[in-house]
C-alpha cells in the first residue's frame, strides 16, 4: 500500500509539472511583440511618423517605385535615406533627443522624391516611438513598362530622307575636297595682292549650291589677320561710252551658306586651307562671279579670282 501511494505522488507531481509547462509555453507565444504580429503599419494621409533615439524606422514605399533623393526639414534632429540595394525602402532615425522638457516635442517634415515623379511628404514628429515600420501605398501608373509596348517611330517623309541624303552627299564632298587641298598643295597662286597669295583648286556642282576649294598663303615677313573669304558678282562697263565715262563696276555681295577657314591668322610663310559653299546667281555675259580674299590691314587690296 505505501509503494502504490508513493507512486500515486509522483503521478500527480509530474502532471502538475507538465501543465506548468505548458502555461510558460502559452506565456511566451502571448509575449511576441505587435510588430511581429501586425508587420508593416500602412500608413493614410496625412502621413505622420513617431520618432525617437535610438531607434530606426522603416518605411516601404510601392515596388514598382524607387527613391530618388529624400529631403529634411530639419537635418540637426533626424537622419533618413534610401536602401542602396533596395531602394523602394527609406530608413529614418532621430539623432538627437527631441529638445528640453516642458517644450513641444521637435517636428519637421521629409520629402521623398520618386522615381515614378510622385514627391511624398511625410511628418516626423520626435518623441514617443509607436512603430518601426510603416508602408505608404500608391498606384504607378508605369508599374510594369516592359509589358507596354513601345510606340512606333513617327513616319519621316520622303522629302526629309531626300534632304538628309542631299546634305549628307554635300559634307562628303566637302571633306574630299579640302583634303585634296591638305593633300597636295600648289607651288604658284592665281592672285597675289596685299601680301597673300590665293591657290585656287577646283569649283563643284551638287543641286543648286557650288562649292570652291583653294588656300591662301601669307607671302609677307609679318602676321597677317585675314578676313572671311567674299563671293561677289561684278558688273563691268562693256561699250566705249561707258569706259569714257570712266563707271566703276558695280559689286554686289552673293550670299555665301558655309565658309571654312582653317586658320584666321597667318604667320610668315604659312597656309590656310579654305573651301565657300554658296548658290550661283544668274547672271549676264557682262557679270563674273569673283571670289576674294583680304588681309585686314590691307582691306582695299584683295586678292581675287574669277571662279565663273
Amino acid at each position: 500500500m505505501r509503494r502504490m501511494a508513493q507512486f500515486l505522488v509522483l503521478l500527480l507531481l509530474a502532471r502538475v509539472c507538465f501543465a506548468q509547462s505548458q502555461a510558460g509555453s502559452a506565456d511566451q507565444q502571448n509575449q511576441t511583440t505587435p510588430h511581429e504580429n501586425k508587420g508593416l503599419i500602412p500608413l493614410d494621409q496625412p502621413y505622420a511618423i513617431s520618432t525617437a533615439p535610438h531607434f530606426a524606422v522603416l518605411v516601404q514605399f510601392p515596388k514598382a517605385d524607387s527613391i530618388r533623393r529624400i529631403a529634411l526639414g530639419d537635418s540637426n534632429y533626424f537622419l533618413a535615406e534610401a536602401d542602396k540595394d533596395d531602394p523602394h525602402y527609406a530608413i529614418v532615425k532621430q539623432i538627437q533627443n527631441s529638445g528640453e522638457k516642458g517644450k513641444p516635442p521637435i517636428e519637421t517634415n521629409m520629402l521623398v522624391y520618386m522615381a515614378s515623379g510622385r514627391v511624398i511628404n511625410i511628418m516626423l514628429q520626435a518623441g514617443k516611438l509607436g512603430e518601426t515600420a510603416y508602408s505608404i501605398d500608391y498606384p504607378v501608373p508605369h508599374a510594369q513598362p516592359d509589358t507596354q509596348p513601345a510606340p512606333p517611330p513617327p513616319a519621316v517623309s520622303p522629302e526629309v530622307l531626300e534632304k538628309a541624303s542631299r546634305e549628307r552627299a554635300r559634307k562628303e564632298l566637302s571633306d574630299k575636297m579640302l583634303d585634296e587641298v591638305r593633300d597636295h598643295p600648289k607651288k604658284e597662286g592665281q592672285a597675289v595682292a596685299g601680301g597673300l597669295s590665293l591657290h585656287f583648286y577646283r569649283v563643284e556642282r551638287i543641286d543648286e549650291w557650288a562649292l570652291v576649294s583653294f588656300d591662301v598663303e601669307n607671302t609677307s615677313a609679318g602676321v597677317i589677320d585675314l578676313e572671311g573669304p567674299r563671293i561677289n558678282l561684278v558688273t563691268t562697263a562693256d561699250n566705249g561710252k561707258d569706259r569714257k565715262k570712266n563707271i566703276p563696276a558695280k559689286v554686289e555681295p552673293v550670299q555665301i551658306s558655309e565658309s571654312f577657314v582653317s586658320v584666321n591668322q597667318l604667320r610668315p610663310g604659312a597656309r590656310a586651307v579654305c573651301l565657300v559653299t554658296f548658290k550661283p546667281p544668274i547672271h549676264d555675259r557682262d557679270q563674273q562671279v569673283v571670289l576674294s580674299v583680304l588681309n585686314r590691314a590691307m582691306a582695299d587690296r584683295p586678292a581675287t579670282f574669277r571662279i565663273e
